[in-house]
């Protein structure tokens, strides 16, 4: 196991204390190591919603095959970063030669004046850092893939943005800090240095896996090749809104062309555009007990103008519908002779009401002929996101974090 701080991995984005901390580490390890002893090949792993690929290392070390799904393409730019491959050619390069030449890439930058604008970038910046993404194209594919990855952990210091009192929601405009070129990129730089010392360096010797790592909608795609075990961290059930959270590296990830705006986040709070909410009302009901009485619940808690348009049942069911179909389309991926699902939940709050996302799951899979059972479970206080409604107070007490394992 790599050496952790406070109980994390090394964080190259801001959502990565995500669900995955050393306990949660320590026991999938345990496990998928009990599945490989029963095969003479490497485990083929699957992540349908890896968001940070917090076992990418995992998979490296112990030389198995493994892909990382996630919707959003800042991850897949960053997580490619991460691979083994990554890391020796950091090594050869070294820190420094890597410097300059993301410097290079991105030279002028400096020379832009600091002026307001209503952006979350300036044109003048914008355009520097765009030609910088061009310019990576010239470079060997290891080359490009750090490059890339350097950029984007430092297009927040380019960008400008104001904080708001909620802390994932960022409002375009205003003037961008004064950090030079040279500090922002070396900064993302010390932040891979980190990630690579304690996932590879600190380690003997590294196996190297066979990873692929895809940008898709996980309700809708299934891997090419069967699976042994599918292990993932369905996101939050929170009101964090992904395309604001992470709106300036999006920003300029559509001006290079490899983002565009979706709606198929779970957990997104835009459901003015619901089309399918009957139908998906319809099919979470019969797929779970829990998520009926929930429901039912959720609108009799509804103040008037919020029951008029049944916001809160339409997020939810929003929600829980884009996580049975990703459930399903991992159940249909595994291999007859597997080691099954594992899935890292944490408990969330509606106005005192907990949301079970371990329970709606066991429910659903349950359908599919698939038994769930806690594994590992365990108290935290959370870290200030877990109430999921509007004008009301946060809660802090503490909840519940489970390992599920779901088998046939």
């Amino acid at each position: 196991m790599p050496k952790l701080k406070n109980g994390y991995l090394p964080r190259l984005l801001t959502t990565e204390y995500a669900s995955y901390r050393a306990t949660v580490i320590e026991a999938l390890s345990s496990e998928l190591a009990k599945a490989q002893q029963c095969r003479s090949r490497p485990l083929v792993l699957y992540d349908p919603m890896a968001g940070t690929a917090r076992l990418l290392p995992e998979a490296e070390r112990c030389g198995y095959t493994a892909q990382f799904n996630d919707l959003n393409s800042l991850h897949f730019y960053v997580n490619a970063a991460k691979t083994y491959q990554s890391y020796l050619t950091f090594r050869d390069i070294g820190p420094d030669k890597l410097l300059s030449i993301v410097c290079r890439m991105a030279s002028g930058l400096d020379r832009c004046p600091r002026t307001a604008t209503e952006q979350w970038i300036e044109d003048s910046v914008l355009k520097r850092l765009t030609r910088a993404w061009k310019r990576t194209e010239d470079e060997s594919k290891p080359i490009a893939s750090l490059a890339r990855a350097i950029i984007l952990l430092a297009v927040r210091d380019f960008s400008s943005f104001v904080r708001t009192k909620n802390p994932t929601w960022l409002k375009p405009g205003g003037l961008r800090s004064c950090v030079s070129a040279k500090e922002a990129f070396g900064f993302a730089i010390k932040k891979l240095e980190n990630f690579y010392q304690d996932a590879y360096a600190n380690h003997g010797p590294v196996k190297g896996g066979d990873i692929t790592l895809t940008d898709y909608d996980a309700s809708r795609s299934v891997p090419e090749h069967e699976v042994d075990a599918v292990m993932t961290s369905p996101p939050f059930c929170n009101r964090v809104d992904w395309d604001r959270l992470y709106a300036p590296e999006h920003f300029f990830l559509s001006a290079v062309g490899v983002w565009h705006t979706r709606t198929e986040f779970l957990g997104t709070t835009a459901v003015d555009e619901y089309c399918d909410f009957e139908s998906d009302l319809n099919f979470v009901r019969e797929r779970s007990e829990y998520l009926r009485r929930f429901l039912n619940k959720v609108g009799k808690r509804q103040i008037r103008s919020e029951r008029q348009s049944d916001y809160y049942v339409k997020y939810f069911t929003r929600y829980f519908a884009g996580l049975f179909r990703a459930f399903d389309m991992t159940v249909r991926s595994l291999s007859k002779t597997n080691a099954g699902i594992y899935f890292v939940v944490q408990e969330n709050i509606h106005r005192g009401l907990p949301i079970r996302i371990g329970r709606a799951l066991a429910d659903s899979l349950s359908s599919q002929g698939l038994r769930s059972s806690p594994l590992k479970t365990w108290q935290r206080h959370h870290q200030g996101l877990q109430n999921i409604s509007k004008r009301h107070r946060l809660v802090t007490r503490k909840q519940s974090e489970r390992i599920w394992h779901a088998v046939q």
